[in-house]
């Protein structure tokens, strides 16, 4: 039998599986992939990659000589169980169909993230702030998602390669190992991704650390200027006697010597390029 099943609804097949089994998967401590003398056992969390909010649900694969039910957590994982399901003559090229066409449109999103991110990157770039930071931050969490999510699969492939209890038959092993090979290109993929947002938020966290040097600048040369004019006020404003306090003009002086030094400093700043960006 060949099926697509709730596994609030397992306990209906007890002729397929026997009350052993089911009562294993009904505990709920099933590992990525355990193999049995005439069966295996296969759990994975499947989870919508191209939709971030997407929760992980848990599907597990039963498979033995005559035998291979998907058994579905949710109305959600059992609506996708069904779209990659599809009977056929024998049990393992089911179960390879149903990987394949698990992971069919897989690779051409990983190039639509890439495109996403190539843009985030040219934003950065070119100054563009549209919330860069949060868009880089959840990105590079969908991304880690992405390698765990592929990394159990690898898993389950090379114990099904390995085909310790001759479940699978030899002719079949090859389709797996073309599955593999295939999970192995696409983790490359999410590999490289997540270097790539990670250079992406360096290179943001570089444009952050270049306009903090440019208001640090602002503020020195600021500084600088009204450096001079700030003795000259604590100068005059000591309670001291001074010959000049007695000088008509001595105001007007003060004021052009502290114009005079701005028009100076601004001048020297110009000429060794300072005031530039």
């Amino acid at each position: 039998m060949q099926k697509v099943i709730y596994r609030a609804d397992v306990n209906d097949y007890l002729e397929e599986m026997e009350e052993p089994v089911i009562a294993h998967i009904n505990e709920g401590q099933i590992e990525t992939f355990e193999a049995f003398d005439k069966f295996d056992i296969i759990a994975f969390d499947w989870y919508d990659i191209k939709d971030d909010e997407s929760e992980p649900s848990q599907i597990l694969i039963y498979i033995d000589k005559d035998d291979v039910f998907v058994i579905c957590e949710n109305e959600m994982s059992y609506k996708e169980a069904c779209r990659c399901f599809a009977q056929t003559d024998c049990n393992e090229r089911t179960l390879y169909n149903f990987f394949k066409k698990l992971f069919v449109s897989d690779s051409k999103y990983l190039d639509e993230l890439e495109d996403a991110i190539s843009d985030l990157d040219d934003k950065v770039i070119h100054g563009i702030s549209d919330k860069v930071r949060e868009k880089i931050v959840d990105m590079r969490y969908h991304i880690l998602h992405l390698k765990k999510y592929y990394e159990q699969f690898e898993r389950i492939f090379e114990e099904l390669i390995d085909n310790d209890n001759d479940v699978l038959g030899d002719e079949f092993v090859k389709y797996f190992e073309i599955l593999d090979n295939r999970i192995e290109r696409i983790s490359k993929e999410v590999m490289n991704l997540r270097e790539y947002i990670v250079q992406v938020r360096e290179s943001y966290q570089a444009q952050i650390d270049i306009e903090q040097n440019r208001l640090m600048k602002v503020f020195t040369l600021v500084t600088s200027i009204f450096m001079p004019l700030s003795l000259i006020a604590g100068w005059y404003g000591m309670n001291l006697k001074m010959p000049e306090f007695e000088f008509d003009y001595s105001y007007p002086i003060v004021i052009g010597v502290c114009v005079l030094i701005v028009i100076t400093c601004f001048i020297v700043f110009k000429k060794k390029g300072w005031l530039k960006n």
